[in-house]
């Protein structure tokens, strides 16, 4: 998230004499990137999305502060303090009364201002609020705009009248599909179901929190009193929200971040300030302030000695403290460990490594010691990668019509069930950021189907994926596969063909290699979309090498998944010379006619052991349950003649009829 800075408001907040350049320069090597400095006045910074606490002018000066003073500036955080909200004497109106139907709310303040005044807003503050790209409106719009990019908590004003004409009560729950509402740019959106929702007595929804208002209790030029108003709400249902609806606010992108709900009574603070001195607006109830659960921030416990190895120097216990608590932190030294409590509005330093990131990057990364890793970098290639390989694999692929992807690979609940492994038997993600993405996926192919899935529209699809899969090791590391896998709406014919080209291209058959399809398998690992599976296994001579498995799935889609280590051992990027055979040979057709269930490539196979004189068997056309084989003769020593041919064959019809129960159109 980008956020703009005018100078001179950052140095209400920020007390030292660097200049502009100097805190573009030491707030970029350590903190938030300041990417530019516009009209040489305000900066336009780049705070990355776990740091809300940085998201706003306050933020940025207290970022400032620590990082300028490690450069070597006097630099000092300026405190501020607001004025407690004391009810006027002679003004005497009642809150709405504030019902709760879900659990998701974290923090509510409150309170009622009346006699507001209708006036511009100061110049000072229009100027700014257009410099970072705001509209300005009147005083009692901009003033919640103002605070926000301020202190970096939004808040909200509601026409206190027309809540009270609906009833006098804020029913704050979750949202059923499909009841329409208009925010305030005057758009019509209908609940998707599941955000939270402000609904009157009624049912009418009054307010979409966190993120944009309504237009029936928006402030208008009748407006004569507001209710000032500041939520904090659960972060995900914020985001699902705003996501939902398309509305993308400062509100919704600061609250869908978990900006700190203890920042909410300094801004409430400081807004009924405003209201009071820019709208002549007086205090007509007590402060509202529901807080059912104030987090405390848990402690994380560091070695000494961690942080050295980490860093490669030792910081005194000195600077340790001095760096953290500049930090806001509290800091509790003891022998060999140090104890941190960060503050509330740092949810993102939660375990050691956060703490050592917080140390070195305030030390200075640019100061950290550069050293060449110790030992000589190995000249011999890994023997299970093979670059050249990989990139003649992908090309042809694509050059037969196959499209490559690339998956999450972080896997749903339903898609790790359907790799056939128990969920205990996957690596989970301790803090996944979606259903979608849980845990590691030990197959591609579920990854694969979801991506046919999402593309109903093309219903002749082939996609491949080469990627690793992982599988759980004790007390170590992920066994990280690269696997291969590939999947199809064709036929299975269509497939293993694709997959016998693909061989021939690796020259997997240039010498004595064979490719045998075991149906027979005995593994504990069945995939429950997979309806039949059959081993992919290369023999040559003696050796034989399973590079992996065909599979035919549900929904009429094939698949295959080849681990690439292994296709490797087997595979050439060049054919091996072959002196060409000067004898000449004799070509012939035959055509069977087969059952459906008989399988041609078997069949095929059993065809060319049947004589070493055969060289070369393919399929040329089928009709109906007719198929026509090509078949190549030829002798290393002499000649093929029609008689030489002839008793091998017979021997074909025979392995036909025998084996195959393929009957021979025509006579031998």
């Amino acid at each position: 998230m980008n956020i703009l800075i005018p100078d001179k408001w950052l140095r209400e907040h920020l007390q030292t004499k660097a200049t502009k350049s100097d805190i573009q320069k030491y707030l970029s090597l350590s903190g938030p990137s300041v990417e530019r400095i516009y009209d040489d006045e305000t900066y336009d910074i780049e705070v990355t999305t776990n740091r809300v606490d940085s998201m706003s002018v306050r933020g940025i000066a207290r970022e400032a502060a620590t990082i300028l003073k490690r450069a070597g500036f006097e630099a000092t955080l300026k405190p501020i303090s607001f004025e407690k909200i004391k009810k006027h004497p002679n003004k005497n109106l009642p809150l709405p009364e504030i019902l709760y139907e879900t659990e998701s709310v974290h923090r509510v303040l409150a309170v009622v201002m009346t006699d507001v005044k209708h006036l511009a807003s100061p110049e000072l503050m229009k100027q700014r609020l257009e410099t970072i790209g705001i509209n300005v409106h009147e005083a009692l719009i901009d003033i919640s705009n103002y605070i926000t990019h301020e202190l970096g908590h939004p808040c909200h004003v509601f026409d206190y009248d027309k809540i009270m004409n609906k009833g006098g009560k804020i029913i704050i729950k979750e949202a059923n599909k499909g009841k329409k509402f208009v925010t305030l740019d005057e758009i019509e959106h209908e609940t998707i179901g599941g955000e939270i929702v402000f609904e009157s007595v009624d049912g009418e929804i009054i307010d979409l929190p966190a993120i944009k208002g309504t237009l029936n209790t928006g402030v208008d030029k009748n407006t004569k009193s507001i209710l000032f108003w500041i939520e904090s709400l659960d972060a995900k249902k914020v985001r699902r929200a705003s996501m939902g609806h398309a509305i993308r606010t400062v509100a919704a992108e600061l609250n869908e971040k978990n900006v700190d709900p203890h920042l909410a009574k300094e801004v409430m603070e400081y807004g009924v300030q405003l209201f009071s001195q820019l709208c002549q607006a007086k205090i007509a109830s007590e402060l509202y302030d529901y807080f059912p659960a104030p987090k405390t921030p848990k402690e994380v416990i560091v070695k000494l000695q961690t942080i050295k190895n980490y860093l490669g120097i030792e910081l005194t216990d000195r600077e340790i403290k001095t760096i953290l608590s500049d930090l806001d932190c509290q800091v509790e030294t003891k022998a060999d460990e140090i104890i941190v409590t960060p503050p509330t509005f740092r949810p993102d330093i939660q375990i050691p490594a956060d703490v050592i990131e917080e140390l070195a990057r305030i030390y200075g990364y640019h100061n950290l010691p550069s050293k060449l890793m110790d030992g000589e970098l190995s000249i011999h290639p890994d023997p299970n990668t093979d670059y050249q390989l990989e990139n003649l694999i992908k090309h042809f692929l694509a050059d037969i019509g196959w499209q490559e992807i690339y998956s999450y690979s972080l896997v749903s609940e339903q898609q790790a069930l359907d790799s056939g492994y128990k969920l205990a038997a996957h690596l989970k993600l301790a803090n996944p950021l979606t259903k979608e993405h849980l845990y590691l996926r030990r197959t591609l192919v579920p990854s694969l189907i979801e991506v046919i899935d999402n593309n109903p529209a093309s219903k002749n699809m082939s996609v491949f994926e080469l990627a690793n899969v992982y599988h759980p090791r004790d007390n170590d590391l992920p066994d990280q596969v690269l696997t291969l896998t590939l999947l199809s709406s064709k036929t299975y014919r269509e497939m293993k063909g694709d997959l016998l080209n693909l061989f021939d291209r690796l020259f997997i058959f240039s010498s004595d290699q064979e490719l045998i399809i075991d149906e027979k398998i005995d593994k504990e690992i069945q995939m429950p979309i997979v309806k039949q599976e059959a081993n992919l296994i290369i023999k040559d001579g003696k050796n034989k090498t399973k590079i992996g498995s065909i599979m035919v799935l549900h929904k009429k889609l094939i698949s295959a998944e080849l681990k690439l280590k292994n296709l490797i051992s087997v595979a050439k990027k060049y054919p091996h010379y072959q002196q060409i055979i000067k004898t000449a040979s004799i070509i012939e057709e035959m055509t069977f006619t087969l059952h459906k269930n008989i399988a041609v490539g078997e069949m095929m196979q059993a065809f060319g052991k049947v004589d070493a004189r055969i060289k070369k068997v393919e399929l040329l056309d089928i009709y109906k349950n007719n198929y026509s084989f090509s078949f190549i003769f030829q002798d290393k020593k002499a000649n093929m003649s029609s008689e030489a041919v002839e008793p091998i064959r017979q021997k074909i019809v025979k392995i036909g009829q025998d084996e195959f129960n393929a009957s021979l159109v025509g006579q031998v």
